[in-house]
C-alpha cells in the first residue's frame, strides 16, 4: 500500500468515531401524538401503538395550542374560563391558568402561545356581574404571563373574533374574525389583512370561514379553514378552503367543483397539492383542479375534525362521536377505529421533540 493511501486510511479510522457522535447528537428526534378534546378528559393517542392515555381536566376540552417544541399543550377547559397546561412528555397536567375572577366572567374562544411558551394570547368574551345581571363588555385579546399567571395586556378586537395563530417567526398573530386581521406583536398594531365576509366588491363573493377547527403548526405552518362563499348576483354558493401561509403570509382561496358535500374541517398535504376534508363524507381534493378525486362515507358518522399525519399517509378523524378513526390517505380505506370515553370536538397532531 502506498504511503499516502495508508495515511488516509489511518485518518479515517481515527476520525470516524469523532464524526459519528456529532451527527447523532445534533439530530432532533420527534414523536407524533394525537390530542383530542373530550368531556372532562383530553385523550392522548399514540398513532403507532394506538394506546390511549386519558388526562383528566375540568369540563369540556376545546381549543388547543402548543409550544414550538410540542412539549407543552394549552387546552381551553372549565366552561371556557380556564386553560389547562399539559406536559406532553408525561401526558400529565402541569398547571391550570384562570381567566375569570371576582365579578368578571371571561370565556375563551381562541388561543395561541408564543413559540417558547412565555405568553399566552386568548380571545376573550367578557361580562361583568352586577348584582343579578350580566353586562356584556367588548371582546379583547388578553395576554397572560404564563409563569406569573397574570394578565399583562389587553388588545381590542372586532366582534366575532375567535381563532388566534402565531406566524412561524413568533412576531405576528393571525386573528380570525369575520375578516382576517394580523396583530404585530412588536409594534402592538392590529390591522385588517384580508377581507372575507366584507369584501370591497360583493360580486367577488361573500366568504364565511369555519375557523373553529383551525390547522396551523399541525399543517406545516399552513392555516387551513373550510370556507363557504355566496355570490349575490347569481345566488350561487360554493364550498372550499381558505389557507394562510404562516411563513410568507400568502392567502389563497380554493373553491371546489361538483356537488356540495358539507364540510367542517380539513388539512392539506406538505406539497400543498391535496386537501382532505369532510363531515358526513370524506373527500380527497386536487387543489390544482378543485375536483374531488375520491369521496367515501365517513364510517363512524358525522365528524368535526379531519387532520393528517406528518408523513401524509394517514388521515385522522374525530369529533362529534366517542372515537378516533384512522384512514389510509391514498385510498380513503378505513383502517381502524378506537373507542374513547366521551364525545369529542377535534383531533390535533403534534410533533413532540424528545429529550
Amino acid at each position: 500500500m502506498k504511503k499516502g493511501m495508508r495515511l488516509l486510511c489511518f485518518l479515517a479510522i481515527v476520525l470516524f468515531p469523532l464524526v459519528l457522535p456529532f451527527h447523532a447528537e445534533g439530530a432532533t428526534k420527534t414523536k407524533e401524538m394525537l390530542y383530542i378534546g373530550g368531556l372532562d378528559y383530553v385523550f392522548a393517542v399514540d398513532p403507532k401503538t394506538k394506546k390511549v392515555k386519558e388526562i383528566p381536566v375540568k369540563g369540556a376540552a376545546r381549543n388547543m395550542t402548543w409550544t414550538e417544541d410540542g412539549q407543552k399543550l394549552f387546552v381551553v377547559t372549565g366552561a371556557r374560563q380556564t386553560v389547562t397546561v399539559i406536559d406532553t412528555l408525561k401526558n400529565e397536567v402541569m398547571d391550570v391558568l384562570p381567566f375569570s375572577s371576582g365579578s368578571s366572567i371571561n370565556r375563551i374562544y381562541g388561543l395561541a402561545v408564543d413559540p417558547k411558551g412565555n405568553y399566552l394570547y386568548t380571545t376573550v368574551m367578557r361580562a361583568q356581574r352586577i348584582r343579578t345581571e350580566l353586562k356584556a363588555l367588548p371582546p379583547v385579546i388578553q395576554v397572560m404571563d404564563v409563569k406569573r399567571k397574570k394578565i399583562v395586556k389587553e388588545i381590542d378586537v372586532p366582534w366575532g373574533t375567535h381563532t388566534l395563530q402565531f406566524f412561524k417567526d413568533g412576531k405576528r398573530i393571525a386573528v380570525w374574525a369575520r375578516d382576517l386581521y394580523v396583530y404585530d406583536v412588536e409594534k402592538d398594531v392590529l390591522q385588517l389583512y384580508y377581507p372575507i365576509m366584507y369584501p370591497a366588491d360583493v360580486d367577488q363573493g361573500i366568504g364565511n370561514v369555519l375557523y373553529f377547527w383551525d390547522r396551523s403548526s399541525d399543517s406545516h405552518f399552513l392555516s387551513v379553514s373550510t370556507n363557504y362563499k355566496f355570490y349575490p348576483k347569481t345566488e350561487k354558493t360554493t364550498e372550499g378552503i381558505l389557507t394562510l401561509d404562516l411563513v410568507t403570509g400568502e392567502v389563497k382561496e380554493y373553491e371546489f367543483n361538483g356537488e356540495m358535500l358539507g364540510l367542517f374541517s380539513g388539512a392539506v398535504t406538505k406539497d400543498r397539492k391535496y386537501a382532505y376534508v369532510g363531515m358526513n363524507m370524506i373527500a380527497k381534493v386536487n387543489l390544482q383542479t378543485g375536483k374531488y378525486e375520491r369521496v367515501v362515507p365517513n364510517v363512524p358518522g358525522t365528524s368535526y375534525g379531519f387532520n393528517i399525519s406528518g408523513d401524509d399517509k394517514t388521515l385522522y378523524v374525530s369529533g362529534a362521536g366517542p372515537d378516533i378513526s384512522f384512514y389510509d390517505a391514498q385510498t380513503l380505506e378505513l383502517l381502524d377505529t378506537i373507542p374513547l370515553r366521551t364525545d369529542t370536538m377535534d383531533v390535533r397532531v403534534i410533533q413532540i421533540q424528545q429529550p
